[in-house]
């Protein structure tokens, strides 16, 4: 809160973020155009996508340690 008592707009939306936040800078803008692509075909956010490979990143790691 300020010292007015009101909850500034930088603090709403702190409290309704869910989840951590990751920023992502690509190596090339040729995989960001992919990924765009790919999202927009899949009718899905560029976000879902690399949410799904990070899962299936540390997927095959676990397989990897097994």
């Amino acid at each position: 809160m300020n010292p007015r008592g009101s909850i500034n707009l930088k603090e709403l939306i702190m409290k309704e973020q869910r989840g951590q936040q990751l920023k992502i800078r690509f190596f090339d803008d040729t995989d960001h155009e992919k990924l765009k692509e790919i999202a927009e075909m899949e009718d899905r956010s560029l976000n879902y996508l690399v949410n799904q490979a990070i899962k299936q990143f540390l997927k095959n790691k676990e397989s990897a340690k097994a």
